[in-house]
């Protein structure tokens, strides 16, 4: 994971949707500098408090008017600043508390942008308190734990880690491992004095102490990583391309709002449905658009980018009413496909007759067969029906994407085909991993386990080979490795590619 620390970043922290309130969050050598030409003050009091902050050498707040770049305009602000190490981010950071309208939010952070902050990447916040020793790996994935947990006990979890309760008992366990290690080298170093500064013995007792300690850390680990999250369903497409009639179909109530005018849904809106025994929580997104102002369609594409890197299925809705283009929809499929997450398409407004040659088209261009009674059906290996739900053994023709995607086509008015489209979300759900279903704490538990049971090994055979007199050497060995496994776990030892697969999970603005 590329990471300059040098650069002043900055982004919105808070939720990207409308609110009373919303944060945005800067952090870098240059913050300072930056409030000193963001802050406008309003009057001889905001003036006061702006000459007041900058000058401190320690954490203060005040309210003043920032600037919005738009000839005058200001917005007033509770401005957090912390001048120095002692943030955070181990920085200097800031944070502007403002009404929470997604334009003048967008407006102020471009403005902060415009004057040398950089935008932030996912979890680079969080990652630069880690780097700067402010927090340890365990605390830095409790931070996503908080943030995901959708349960008290979840939470409590969460905020036990982000508190140390792990990371401790592991630093200390380390810290006995070092001075094991020490004696063993001191031993080493005058084995010529005939010195012994740990006994065979006194060696044997202190390891089956770190043992016991790391087997009852790893039971621990092993309950609390077993929670699961709900299930996300995003429903995805171009606007009016019929997912808020889907997504109401699908709940049994009118809770999107349903409009021939494109761009009607704007925030994301969630509802917790159960398909039998399977809970999900289903979300309708505003449709997919190439915006660049900063208008309230185009934050919407913002909310909706940050949605697709947390599904778990995906619902990619295209309108059969539409004579859509295919290098649009291979070019589209492709996109969503390289995320990783299972798809689903779905035909949407199937029930107008002159849809049909849409939807056969469709079925083309996705590789889908014919039936020999003539109902409609996706290739068996990897599809659903497309009406029917059932099964054939017939060859598909080529297909124009580079994979043989689910597909089902439904007509909000005809409950059979919301029935097969719901068996296919329960089959594709079923066949996902269940590990990609686990929530934050969960992947943590499976990191951390992982570097706990290494360890147990290593004691394990440095017990071996202390009880058989082997040597002290190769004793000395093992303990290392079990030191440097320990060490992973809390992030004393770490490498790129395990920072960028846990600070890659985060949102933007943590």
């Amino acid at each position: 994971m590329k990471l300059d620390l040098q650069r002043t970043i900055v982004a919105v922290s808070s939720a990207i949707a409308p609110a009373r309130r919303a944060i945005v969050r800067l952090s870098g050598q240059e913050t300072g500098a930056i409030l000193a030409r963001l802050l406008i003050p309003a009057c001889s009091q905001q003036a006061a408090v702006k000459q007041t902050l900058l000058a401190s050498n320690r954490a203060l707040s005040g309210v003043v008017d920032c600037d919005l770049g738009l000839a005058g305009r200001t917005i007033e602000s509770r401005v957090y600043y912390w001048p120095n190490a002692r943030s955070f981010t181990g920085e200097p950071c800031a944070e502007l508390h403002l009404l929470g309208s997604l334009p003048l939010v967008e407006l102020l952070t471009e403005q902060i942008a415009s004057l040398g902050a950089l935008p932030a990447s996912r979890g680079e916040f969080t990652l630069r308190s880690f780097l700067a020793g402010k927090i340890d790996l365990t605390q830095a994935e409790a931070v996503l734990g908080v943030i995901e947990a959708e349960s008290d006990d979840q939470l409590s979890v969460a905020l036990g880690q982000l508190g140390g309760n792990l990371s401790t008992p592991i630093r200390q366990l380390r810290n006995q491992l070092l001075e094991v290690i020490a004696h063993l080298e001191a031993g080493l170093d005058f084995v010529e004095e005939d010195i012994e500064f740990i006994s065979v013995d006194e060696l044997q007792n202190q390891l089956r102490e770190i043992n016991t300690q790391l087997h009852r850390i790893a039971q621990q680990l092993q309950s609390r990583g077993s929670r699961s999250r709900t299930p996300q369903l995003l429903l995805v497409g171009l606007p009016n391309a019929g997912k808020s009639s889907l997504f109401n179909a699908l709940v049994g109530s009118d809770r999107a709002i349903v409009s021939a005018q494109a761009g009607t849904t704007r925030d994301a809106i969630s509802q917790r449905i159960e398909f039998e025994e399977l809970t999900v929580e289903l979300i309708d997104t505003a449709g997919m658009e190439e915006l660049q102002e900063a208008t309230p369609r185009a934050l919407a594409q913002r909310v909706l980018q940050d949605r697709l890197s947390t599904a778990d299925l995906i619902l990619f809705c295209i309108d059969l009413s539409e004579n859509f283009s295919e290098s649009w929809l291979v070019g589209e499929w492709s996109k969503l496909r390289a995320l990783g997450t299972p798809m689903v398409v779905v035909g949407t407004k199937l029930d107008a007759a002159e849809n049909r040659n849409c939807e056969a088209r469709l079925r083309t261009i996705l590789g889908a067969t014919h039936r020999p009674n003539g109902e409609l059906e996706a290739p068996p290996a990897t599809t659903a029906s497309a009406i029917s739900g059932s099964s054939s053994e017939s060859q598909s023709p080529p297909s124009n994407l580079d994979a043989t995607p689910i597909y089902q086509a439904i007509s909000v008015h005809d409950a059979a085909t919301i029935a097969d489209l719901v068996r296919s979300i329960r089959q594709t759900l079923a066949s996902k991993p269940s590990n990609l279903q686990s929530d934050a704490m969960h992947r943590a538990m499976l990191r951390c386990r992982s570097g706990i049971e290494q360890a147990i090994a290593a004691i394990a055979a440095a017990m071996q080979l202390n009880a058989s007199q082997e040597g002290e050497e190769l004793v000395a060995s093992e303990l290392r490795v079990a030191l440097e496994d320990l060490s992973s776990v809390i992030g004393e030892v770490h490498n790129e590619d395990i920072l960028g697969e846990i600070f890659g999970r985060f949102c933007i603005g943590k």
